[in-house]
């Protein structure tokens, strides 16, 4: 009887066990209980450098070198930074830029309060269209839509204010619309190439749609900047398929892929695909995407690249601040003697969400990262390193893993426990009561 009292002692040692440990539990996967661990795990907020203290030193730090600078003919230990220059009559000079004075602890886009209406409803529709249209055609043909509202793969709605593409070829177009918002709509696969300015120059703002593709090229010239796309308002781009090219020479202006050219330019990515490249064998800079205003990724995927000799190359850059709700971004910025950035903000750069491949080489001292009132990013990003001249950032917040995780009272396991893993546990207690009966009958009988 001595025996069975160990053996029924050792066997409810072992139903115990089985209590505590659910099979779940034993089943669980080890990768996903470490994804899940880190998933949990609370990481830092990255800031790069103090907000500076007056606005004279905002103004020495943040404004740009005019783009007129003639180059020293011996290149100076930290080459001069020319911004675009600005080719419309409403552009803004980069001298009278300057940086808010607020510094935001999280800066995110601006809401804007709903004003109560009290007075009588006029509902009168007023037609708010562009002023000029010009459309230039392959040879140098200029067609004013506002007569000529339909042609070989064009068509202007006046009432809408909508331009359709629809396997277009041709040089440039222009518009003056600062009454209302003039539209682009893409189907099929459309080229529009300049070798003076931009293919695309709007006075006011423009958004861009469809499922076709554009391609829209343009170059510099000796007294401006030139590339794809520039506008003195908003740009917003919501779906299709898209190329920006902007070239230089030697003696030329700044390569400017898309352009904001006011302090009222945003440019935002909403969707779609844009690739932008911008190339420059001169002294001056090349920009991929650069307003003076703020630039916003929300959706879709931007690649970018920029090229320059001697002048500046930055991926993406802006006055104020470069803010990254989603999206997939790439950026590849190289210089020779100049200064490469993957994002350069006079203001803040702001890292929410999105994966971002940023890199950069050449030049002195090459930043993937850069903001001179400071860096926000997301704590779901880990750590980051803004000295890097390459970073590849992508949350780790939001991941999915093959089996729920959740909070539990075990600590051995850190699974929750189930109902399922209680009924199991039960069972196996009354399997070992029943084999220790059967054993002591056995013992009994011999």
């Amino acid at each position: 009887m001595r025996k069975m009292s160990k053996l029924l002692s050792l066997l409810m040692v072992m139903a115990m066990m089985f209590m505590m440990v659910p099979v779940s539990a034993l089943a669980a996967n080890d990768a996903d209980a470490a994804a899940a661990a880190t998933d949990k795990d609370t990481v830092v907020l990255v800031t790069n450098e103090v907000p500076a203290t007056t606005d004279a030193d905002k103004t020495a730090v943040d404004t740009p070198t005019p783009a007129t600078t003639t180059p020293a003919t011996t290149p100076a230990t930290t080459p001069a930074v020319d911004t675009p220059a600005v080719t419309t009559p409403a552009t803004t000079t980069p001298a009278t830029t300057t940086p808010a004075t607020t510094t935001p602890a999280a800066p995110t886009p601006a809401v804007d309060t709903p004003v109560v209406q009290t007075a009588a409803i006029d509902e009168t529709i007023d037609t708010l269209a562009a002023t000029v249209v010009n459309l230039t055609l392959t040879g140098g043909t200029v067609v004013n839509l506002l007569v000529t509202n339909t042609g070989a793969g064009y068509s202007f709605d006046t009432a809408a204010n909508t331009l359709t593409l629809d396997n277009f070829t041709g040089q440039e177009l222009d518009v003056v619309s600062n009454a209302d918002l003039f539209k682009m709509v893409l189907h099929g696969v459309n080229k529009l190439t300049t070798n003076a300015g931009f293919a695309i120059d709007v006075d006011g703002s423009i958004n861009l749609s469809g499922d076709g593709r554009l391609t829209a090229e343009g170059a510099a010239t000796a007294t401006s900047s030139g590339g794809g796309l520039c506008a003195t308002q908003d740009i917003s781009i919501d779906s299709g398929y898209y190329d920006f090219i902007a070239t230089g020479n030697a003696g030329t202006g700044a390569a400017v892929g898309i352009f904001g050219t006011t302090a009222t330019s945003d440019i935002m990515f909403n969707g779609g695909y844009t690739d932008v490249t911008a190339i420059n064998p001169g002294v001056n800079g090349a920009y991929g995407v650069y307003s003076y205003g703020d630039v916003y990724v929300n959706k879709g995927d931007l690649d970018v690249i920029t090229d320059s000799a001697a002048g500046t190359s930055w991926g993406i850059g802006a006055a104020d601040d470069i803010v990254f709700n989603g999206g997939y971004t790439t950026v590849d910025s190289t210089t020779v003697t100049g200064e490469a950035r993957g994002l350069h903000a006079n203001s803040w750069v702001v890292i929410n969400r999105g994966i971002l491949d940023l890199c950069t080489s050449g030049g002195i001292n090459p930043l993937a990262i850069e903001g001179h009132e400071g860096v926000y990013i997301n704590p779901c990003y880990g750590p980051v390193d803004l000295s890097a001249s390459c970073l590849y950032l992508e949350p780790l917040c939001g991941k999915h893993f093959r089996h729920h995780h959740a909070a539990s009272s075990n600590p051995k396991t850190g699974v929750e426990t189930t109902a399922t893993d209680a009924v199991i546990a039960g069972l196996a207690l009354i399997s070992l009561m029943g084999l220790a009966i059967v054993m002591s009958k056995r013992e009994l009988n011999s």
